[in-house]
């Protein structure tokens, strides 16, 4: 899969997807950014299609040199580099990236491309997770004796696991909910009912059971002692990483670490949020940088994106889908209503209007596993290659330009078209209150769904059971077809 992106004035370059084409070319800003990069934390801020990925690897690439020469010098190669990806999907492509990229330093750096979760397992011996639908059955039964929607409350406490040490959850009586929404309404009792009455339960039974969760793979992290440190850190997505996750890193960075952090927070998809200090990062003016040319999307498909996360509080670690940083114009999205069959159809069409050796299509849904069956189906049927991007650990290596994969785990890719059919009201869960953070959590996934589009989008629903935010679209932003 690819997308072309701007090197400079008049000139292009394709940055393939399924086939990775290597040796990345930087733009003019993503150079300024690279080389103001130094030992320490930085921060690498942008919308989606900036640019910000690309830029780590490049960074990547740069911190590297400078580790490899400065350790060769002492004489203590090799260099220890981490990249961390949200998924499986984004590692995967990461990986096929980074491993030509890298090719130079092969000799003298040991390199780590992984998620979070899988780093901490292949670093220390904490045994297997085979019990944590057993921890998360134990949490819902809890949370559903609670005065509050059970998922708000599962989200509620899985916010403030991963916020806070365990040795300091009582804070969270009193902390400002950063990256929370203000309904439903938490006041300082309300958090001290559901400490007592939820999370130290669960905290009990856990230990009473030798059951571990996911959370407690970043506190066991954070309190390892490291049998050696990295030299490079690039941390991708991070505005969906815990504070204790990011403590964790921290703990495993030498003290003269390059450690580079990519976020943008109006993407943020996960019950999280905390100021860097808090976790322990020094983020100095010098070493923050915002990227702010959107290579990726044309000016429909931006505003379609920002239509669907209008409103939206973000802080400054984020950055709204906004048209006037597009650099093209193209068609406007499609929101096709009618039956799921009707919907499949007339994508089927559209595929056959796509020159798949050279462009690149994406099926994105809300749920993954078995939802995908009729579109797998239905491509099968029409002489269609396609392939499971959803959970990948190796990047597909096949002709196959179509990729299937939920929304979640399209974060960090894109396609040259998207299809988003199906959209249903069952997918929806959240309250109605213009606050509840589990909505507008819902409108960044979709929005960033759109925005995984280089060309065109589809978006499909059955009228009556139309996904709501599906509703608000404004005509304009959308040609509407009728099936």
């Amino acid at each position: 899969m690819s997308y072309t992106q701007p090197t400079g004035e008049g000139s292009d370059r394709k940055i393939l997807v399924m086939q990775v084409l290597k040796r990345v070319q930087p733009t003019p800003q993503q150079i300024s950014v690279v080389r103001r990069i130094q030992t320490g934390a930085s921060l690498i801020r942008g919308a989606a299609g900036s640019g910000k990925t690309t830029t780590a690897l490049l960074a990547l690439r740069a911190a590297t040199g400078a580790a490899v020469n400065q350790l060769r010098n002492d004489g203590r190669l090799p260099a220890n580099i981490l990249v961390l990806a949200f998924n499986n999907s984004l590692r995967s492509y990461i990986n096929a990236v980074a491993e030509d990229e890298m090719a130079d330093y092969a000799d003298d750096v040991r390199l780590f491309i992984s998620t979070f979760d899988r780093w901490v397992l292949d670093t220390i011996d904490i045994g297997i997770m085979n019990r944590a639908n057993e921890a998360r059955l134990r949490l819902n039964q809890l949370a559903s004796s609670f005065p509050r929607d059970i998922n708000f409350i599962v989200d509620e406490v899985e916010y403030l696991l991963g916020r806070l040490p365990p040795e300091q959850l009582d804070e969270y009586i009193t902390i400002r909910r950063s990256g929370r929404g203000g309904s439903p309404a938490m006041p300082n009792d309300v958090r001290r009912k559901l400490l007592d009455e939820v999370v130290n339960p669960y905290l009990d039974w856990k230990h009473e059971n030798g059951v571990r969760d996911f959370n407690d793979l970043a506190v066991d992290m954070m309190r390892a002692q490291p049998d050696f440190k990295y030299d490079v850190i690039v941390v991708d997505e991070a505005q969906d990483l815990s504070a204790n996750q990011m403590r964790a890193v921290m703990r495993h960075a030498a003290d003269d670490a390059t450690i580079t952090i990519v976020t943008d927070s109006a993407q943020r998809i996960y019950p999280r949020g905390t100021p860097w200090a808090e976790a322990g990062i020094e983020i100095v003016p010098a070493r923050s940088f915002r990227l702010s040319v959107n290579y990726r999307n044309t000016r429909e498909i931006t505003a379609l994106a920002a239509s669907l996360a209008a409103g939206i509080n973000v802080d400054d670690d984020g950055n709204p889908p906004d048209p006037s940083a597009c650099q093209r114009e193209g068609r406007l999205p499609t929101l096709i209503l009618g039956k799921f069959g009707r919907q499949l159809n007339y994508v089927i069409d559209r595929l056959r209007q796509i020159d798949l050796e050279r462009e690149t299509v994406g099926f994105l849904h809300l749920k993954g596993g078995g939802w995908f069956d009729d579109i797998r189906e239905a491509l099968a049927d029409h002489g269609f290659a396609f392939c499971e991007l959803q959970g990948a650990h190796e990047w597909p290596a096949g002709a196959a330009n179509i990729g299937l994969c939920t929304f979640h785990s399209a974060k960090g890719l894109e396609f040259d078209h998207v299809f988003m059919i199906g959209l249903a009201a069952q997918h929806a869960s959240y309250g109605e209150a213009p606050d509840d953070d589990r909505y507008d959590t819902h409108r960044r996934l979709v929005a960033m769904g759109v925005g995984r589009a280089r060309k065109t989008v589809i978006l499909g629903t059955k009228p009556g059971e139309d996904l709501p935010l599906l509703q608000a679209i404004p005509a304009d932003l959308v040609e509407m077809v009728r099936l």
